[in-house]
């Protein structure tokens, strides 16, 4: 994905009011057509932030060019993800979109002795899809010279692989892992057990010519989460409200289709004016 500098953008409504004093763009991005590829970004609300607003756009930013149509192939259904994080203190190290019958290898370093919190959650997945996802855990608590420690968790014993759990999608699951004296890091692997779905025969759809800035066309869809709460838009305008911090915003294709995308994003405050809004991170480019 090419990353274009984020630029400020003024959004009026029609009658003249005012309705975000300002918003961020994210400039043009791209999105592959792999099953299952997703584009992830966090965005910090500070102050008195009371909510995000986002809009999705099709296509990159404004341009006069039109697409060719071409023809894409698409599955029935769009594979599971599984993600993943663990945190200490204010350590944290994660990983996202373990799709499944893969698996990923998770490490965070400096933790030290004590307690660490595995957290694994299924955003970002179809949420049509109805059937939990199967995952399995192994960790190991290690030191300086990369030799196990002592470790200990009531999920399964260290350096075995965990009996086969299952998350509903958009759920969240967590687990301590304990590590003794002398552990320098903790490493963690995550398999994704869930049963790839079959593909019998693919339906060519041909996509049809249309402007750059179009109505959404369902071939993109953006979900921004913020702990418990999950939002999906295909391009309407979405209010995810809970308060200041961190904001994931996860872009995919339903129908695995390669195209650019833009999206407009402010942090505002219970009054809907503008708060303090720091530009996207990007912490997934597929």
């Amino acid at each position: 994905m090419k990353k274009i500098a984020q630029k400020m953008l003024l959004s009026f409504i029609a009658l003249g009011t005012i309705e975000n004093a300002s918003a961020l763009d994210s400039g043009t991005q791209n999105l592959t057509a792999a099953i299952g590829a997703t584009d992830y970004f966090k965005i910090n609300c500070a102050g008195d932030s009371d909510h995000l607003n986002f809009k999705l756009f099709e296509n990159g930013a404004p341009t006069t060019s039109v697409e060719t149509p071409t023809a894409a192939l698409i599955p029935p259904i769009l594979p599971q993800v599984l993600n993943a994080k663990l945190t200490k203190l204010k350590l944290t190290s994660s990983v996202s979109a373990i799709a499944a019958g893969t698996n990923k290898n998770l490490t965070l370093k400096g933790g030290g002795n004590g307690a660490y919190t595995l957290t694994l959650d299924t955003f970002g997945t179809n949420l049509t899809i109805k059937t939990a996802q199967t995952y399995s855990v192994q960790y190991k608590c290690l030191g300086t010279t990369g030799k196990a420690v002592a470790g200990s968790s009531t999920l399964v014993k260290q350096g075995v692989e965990s009996a086969k759990k299952t998350l509903a999608n958009n759920k969240t699951a967590k687990y301590i892992i304990n590590c003794a004296v002398n552990t320098t890091s903790l490493n963690v692997k995550i398999n994704n057990k869930t049963a790839i779905p079959k593909v019998d025969a693919p339906i060519i759809a041909t996509i049809p010519v249309a402007p750059v800035v179009s109505e959404p066309s369902g071939n993109l869809t953006a979900q921004v989460v913020k702990g418990a709460i999950a939002k999906n838009t295909t391009g309407a305008a979405i209010d995810v409200q809970n308060g200041s911090g961190n904001y994931d915003v996860l872009v995919n294709s339903p129908t695995n289709k390669a195209l650019p995308y833009h999206f407009e994003y402010s942090c505002l405050n219970s009054k809907n004016v503008d708060a303090q809004t720091a530009p996207f991170q990007l912490l997934q480019d597929q």
